[in-house]
């Protein structure tokens, strides 16, 4: 999911607003900051930046409502099918993976 900081607003509230748009979910509590990355976008333009952390949202997480206009699909993925965030994917290219493992992997009783 992404999205952009409105100017006077602060990271949670953009956090909480995307969280919204795109999954029709409300945001109750993050989990805990993992990291930030910086990449120049596919356009050549301005620096992006990304903050990655683990969410809590009510709503039935057996219906997600994704953002159809913005998303053709959607998954779940924890400790057991990891590897399925790499399957088509070249080397270098395991960002998303890497990140879901360190965000499941600190959790008592589960290993990335």
């Amino acid at each position: 999911m992404g999205g952009h900081v409105e100017e006077g607003k602060t990271l949670l509230e953009a956090l909480a607003r995307e969280v919204e748009e795109e999954t029709g979910r409300r945001l109750t509590h993050v989990r805990r900051f993992l990291d930030t990355t910086t990449w120049t976008g596919d356009d050549g333009g301005e620096l992006r930046h990304e903050a990655d952390c683990p969410v809590e949202v009510d709503g039935d997480l057996d219906h997600p409502e994704p953002g159809w206009s913005k998303h053709s699909a959607y998954d779940w993925f924890g400790p057991d099918n990891l590897a399925g965030l790499k399957e088509n994917r070249g080397s270098g290219q395991f960002m998303i993976h890497d990140l879901v493992a360190r965000a499941v992997g600190n959790r008592p009783g589960t290993s990335p």
